[in-house]
């Protein structure tokens, strides 16, 4: 059995050493999400234009007369994504999505860095990175990635640059308990 296995033993090998590349091209999980899927929902368009997709579901979260925070359920084969849109006059300010942890964070902070290029800010600490391009487009993108074996994407912000409405990730923060 010994001896017909070390004749046969470099025809496996040959085998697994043709066959491992074909089987090793594996696609991230998020191989379809870009920064660009989120583009109806960032600050200067309208909740009209955000809402054309039909596959869209849309809560009102918080309403104050024409400032309101709107849940949008963005529903996609891979993934599915609570876009929280912030508008005032029925014009969109501000997006805050949590994005899924299976996402990969290197390719979603390229995406970010083709787009915006480099960061005006980044803070480090304890695993945790947080990105911020100021004034891009007229908007400001707050960004957190972390990593416990691999690096994720916690959430993305993107805030009008307009100094009369407080941003999302400020309201979040106000509504948990003060230990």
């Amino acid at each position: 059995m010994n001896v017909l296995f070390i004749k046969l033993l470099p025809l496996i090998c040959l085998f697994l050493g043709l066959s491992t590349p074909v089987l090793a091209d594996i696609k991230p999980p998020n191989y379809d999400f870009t920064f660009d899927s989120l583009g109806p929902f960032l600050p200067g368009g309208t909740l009209e234009k955000a809402k054309t997709d039909k596959t869209i579901q849309s809560d009102i979260f918080e309403d104050h007369g024409n400032l309101k925070i709107i849940k949008l359920k963005l529903k996609r084969a891979n993934y599915h994504l609570d876009v929280y849109v912030q508008t005032k006059d029925d014009k969109i300010t501000d997006m805050f999505v949590r994005l899924p942890q299976h996402f990969i964070h290197d390719i979603f902070l390229a995406d970010l860095q083709k787009k915006y290029k480099k960061q005006d800010k980044y803070v480090q600490k304890d695993m945790n990175a947080l990105y911020v391009w100021m004034n891009r487009d007229g908007n400001n993108i707050i960004y957190q990635g972390s990593c416990s074996i691999t690096c994720f994407p916690m959430f993305i912000e993107v805030v009008s640059a307009d100094k009369t409405v407080v941003p999302l990730y400020q309201k979040f923060n106000e509504a948990l308990p003060k230990w």
